[in-house]
């Protein structure tokens, strides 16, 4: 054994202690006690303090003790390992909760059936006999050994003649009684059976408001995500027998670097491509996609009415031609789809053009050793806007490319016009590029009135040079933005599952009770021998069976972002004591059996853990926190150390095996691979510690966001029409088509298509599949063309009305193509005299049978007997 008081350990052959706590005296004194007592220590004096040591480095087999010395402190209390939560999104749950809501709602027609869960039945039974028997004596005789000797034998025989009576009465006692009640044939009194049927429907009626979610959920910029933690219990000898687990986990949104610029850029391109593709698809003279109005909803920043003032007639109209020159193919091989083509179209074209507004919105570059003057460019866009100052934004349209129409996001001069069509693609550019700086104005405008309604402390004032779409955003800016997140959607923990898993035992307990009282006996009477017996039986019994419930899994929540789950061992049957002295003696002073839950022992295995979480769809990240740890499930008062007392001590264990690890310089002593191995083995051990931090990425939902979420009034729940999918449908029959939408509700949606129920689908909350019956009827246009009218109807309001031009039948189509088969009749022609080109030809004479020839028939002769 060794003592080195330089590095403040003591390591032994025979057991080894942490003195990493401890105080030095209490390390002075252990060591000259080790040191003092007795032979099987050496100690070398001490150290020179002037004297230096080079370190040495540790071997890989150090390392690796270490390591095994963490694992097996590990495996002794077992552990509880967190594998890294799985994310589901808003729009993948869509389907799956639709249909819960669907077998719920069978659930609801099928209605309550009273039955009892529990039973008792008591049966008793009384008898009460009395037996006589009488014998002829002679009454001069003496009483002699025999004769008391047959008197004792009559009175046996009568004895266990009553007994054998005894036990047949039993039988036939027990036999007679009534056998306990079937459960089906017990009747419930009416007013009891309604308030199971309401607690029923209370109970069916909750599970449906978890799976359909808070308004919350449904609010823009709001996303519902499934949460799945496996936890794998992994019980050690100390943990294994009497003890249950229990792990709590808080979560928290986090933000990243580019969240500000992604979330501005999706809300300022929806916007502007629902603004232009109504504004380009309202054409009257075009036969494409009817009319349906406004979609965009109440709230949008620039309204329906103003796209055209904003933008120019003029730039519309050039637009709407460039849509049809790039889009001629689409259009002329299926008119049916015009709207949803050109706003794919405007799409791609936007997302192009947005860098064009970047520039136009990020500082200018000045000289090193100066300071950038940081303002926001687009606040006197945002002023007019606003005020709606059709003149003020007309002057902004003003220059760039030689036309007055239109103007560059970056506000510089256009080069000199050389190819016709790259001019006219310049002019495209120019013209998306002041679409979207005209909707990112409006859009930094309500933001900054947003934040001003979310976060009180500040004033109005204060954001006024503040620039949210610079694409370097400062780190004000980022974290002015991130404390709006957390303020405006806060994340919260929406339900847990299991609530309770529980464990079903048929829980029966039988009780006996037998009493007897039997009397015999003999007397002489006279010339007779008498004997009687009297017997008395009671029997009392009483059994009950019930369903006993055993949690064997608790899910519990406190706060907005803290959940978690106990486990508990499943019933299993107690084990046989040890037949000892002292579990005899503590039979005897206890008076009871062994105490079942210090008996039960957790199964090792992994429990499936799932939450539903309400945070931003566009956070990209969720931080959890985890902390896990073993209690007893039998005795409350059990002294043992805090959890984050004992993770820290494995912590520190961890983190020492990792140094020494780090240090190792020896490894070229053992196969290349012995390092790389013990690296991975602690990076296991990492993972299996009680408490564990992750992060984890989830799916993107922000992509249909718009300027709805940085608006506070409320009616933003009401869904909306944008576009359909799939073949036309056609008059008198069935068709099945995708309706494309926002607001789409998982409960109680309700579409309309042609004046008739139609059955639906949800595929997400932006998507639906409608299957539109025979029964629809049509509606005609102005031009007699029949239409489809669709509209959908949720808890929340009723959307706008989809008109969808429907196609002609097989018979109609027939008819038109032997119409066009046909050649049309011959017009005639009139025959008159020659004029000259420089005059105006008289009008055409009424026509006359007499002037008037076919085309088919020869002329005549002589053209002029034709004219005399």
């Amino acid at each position: 054994m060794t003592v080195d008081l330089g590095l403040l350990r003591v390591e032994g052959t025979m057991f080894q202690t942490r003195t990493r706590r401890r105080l030095i005296p209490a390390r002075l004194a252990f060591t000259a006690i080790l040191t003092v007592g007795g032979g099987c220590s050496t100690f070398n004096g001490w150290p020179d303090p002037t004297s230096r040591r080079e370190p040495v480095a540790p071997s890989l087999l150090q390392a690796e003790q270490r390591i095994d010395d963490l694992d097996r402190i590990m495996t002794a209390n077992g552990t509880i390992g967190v594998k890294s939560p799985d994310v589901w999104g808003q729009d993948r749950l869509a389907k799956f909760r639709s249909e819960y809501e669907t077998q719920m709602a069978q659930w609801l027609k099928v209605g309550f059936k009273g039955v009892i869960n529990a039973s008792i039945s008591r049966n008793e039974a009384d008898a009460k006999r009395v037996q006589l028997a009488a014998g002829l004596s002679d009454p001069t005789a003496k009483t002699t050994a025999a004769t008391d000797d047959a008197a004792k034998s009559m009175l046996a025989a009568l004895s266990s003649m009553g007994s054998s009576n005894s036990a047949a009465t039993a039988a036939a006692t027990a036999t007679a009684s009534p056998a306990p009640m079937e459960r089906t044939a017990t009747v419930l009194e009416p007013t009891v059976v309604l308030d199971e049927h309401s607690n029923y429907l209370n109970h069916l009626n909750q599970l449906r408001r978890i799976n359909a979610g808070d308004d919350l959920t449904d609010r823009p910029g709001y996303g519902l995500y499934l949460v799945r933690i496996p936890v794998t219990l992994t019980p050690g000898p100390k943990s294994r027998r009497g003890r249950g687990a229990i792990i709590t986990v808080s979560a928290k949104s986090l933000m990243v670097k580019d969240t500000l610029r992604y979330t501005l850029r999706n809300a300022v391109i929806n916007e502007t491509v629902g603004s232009l593709t109504q504004a380009i698809c309202n054409d009257a003279d075009k036969e494409g996609d009817p009319n349906s109005g406004p979609g965009m909803g109440p709230i949008s920043l620039v309204a329906f009415a103003d796209s055209e003032v904003y933008y120019g007639p003029e730039n519309i109209v050039f637009l709407r031609k460039e849509a049809e020159r790039q889009l001629a193919r689409e259009f002329n091989d299926e008119p049916y789809h015009r709207s949803a083509r050109v706003s794919e179209w405007l799409r791609g074209e936007l997302e192009a053009s947005y860098s064009l507004l970047e520039q136009s919105v990020a500082p200018p570059a000045v000289a090193s050793g100066q300071s950038a003057e940081r303002g926001d460019p687009l606040e006197r866009i945002a002023a007019l806007v606003v005020q709606r100052d059709f003149d003020g934004v007309a002057k902004l349209r003003q220059g760039g490319l030689g036309d007055s129409s239109v103007l560059l996001a970056g506000g510089a001069q256009a080069s000199t016009p050389g190819d016709p069509l790259a001019v006219q693609r310049r002019k495209a550019v120019g013209l998306f590029g002041f679409a979207l700086r005209i909707q990112a104005a409006a859009l930094n405008a309500r933001l900054k009135q947003d934040i001003v309604d979310q976060l009180p402390e500040l004033k109005l004032e204060q954001l006024r040079n503040v620039n949210f779409f610079d694409p370097n955003a400062t780190d004000d800016a980022i974290q002015l933005f991130g404390r709006y997140v957390n303020a405006k959607w806060p994340l919260r923990v929406y339900a847990i599952e299991p609530v309770i898993a529980q464990q079903n035992v048929a829980d029966a307990v039988g009780r006996r009770s037998l009493s007897a009282l039997d009397l015999l006996g003999g007397v002489p009477l006279g010339p007779f021998r008498a004997a009687g017996a009297f017997s008395t039986d009671r029997r009392i019994s009483e059994d009950e069976a019930a369903i006993r419930l055993n949690p064997t899994m608790v899910g519990f929540g406190a706060g907005e972002s803290t959940f978690g789950w106990i486990f508990y061992p499943r019933l299993q049957t107690t084990r046989t004591p040890y037949r000892s002295l002292s579990t005899a003696a503590s039979r005897l002073i206890h008076a009871q059996l062994p105490q079942g839950d210090k008996e039960q022992s957790i199964e090792p295995g992994q429990r499936e853990c799932t939450a539903l979480i309400v945070m931003p769809n566009f956070i990209p990240k969720i931080e959890f926190v985890t902390v896990a740890n073993w209690f007893r499930t039998g005795d409350l008062n059990e002294r043992q150390a805090s959890n984050i007392e004992r993770s820290s001590d494995l912590a520190s264990r961890l983190v020492e095996a990792e140094d020494v690890l780090n240090r190792v310089q020896s490894a070229g002593e053992f196969r290349p691979e012995e390092l790389q191995i013990a690296l991975e083995r602690l990076n296991q051990l990492k993972s299996l510690m009680p408490t564990q931090r992750m992060v984890v990425r989830v799916p993107f939902t922000g992509d249909v966001n718009d300027s709805r979420i940085f608006c506070s009034r409320g009616g933003q729940l009401r869904p909306a029409l944008l576009a359909w999918h799939g073949k036309p449908p056609e008059p008198g029959g069935e068709a099945t088509i995708f309706l494309e939408g926002k607001n789409f509700s998982v409960h109680d949606t309700h579409v309309i298509a042609g004046g008739k129920p139609a059955e639906s689908v949800l595929v997400s909350r932006n998507l639906m599949q409608v299957t539109i019956a025979k029964e629809a009827l049509s509606t005609l246009n102005a031009d007699g063309a029949p239409l489809m009218d669709v509209s959908v109807a949720t808890p929340n309001g009723a959307s706008n009305h989809l008109l969808i031009r429907m196609r002609p039948t097989q018979s109609q189509n027939a008819q038109l193509n032997t119409a066009a088969r046909t050649p049309e009749a011959p017009k005639p022609e009139l025959v008159g005299p020659p004029w000259p080109p420089s005059q105006t030809p008289p009008p055409p004479p009424s026509p006359d049978p007499a002037v008037v020839r076919a085309s088919d028939a020869k002329p005549p002769a002589d053209a002029t007997k034709v004219q005399k």
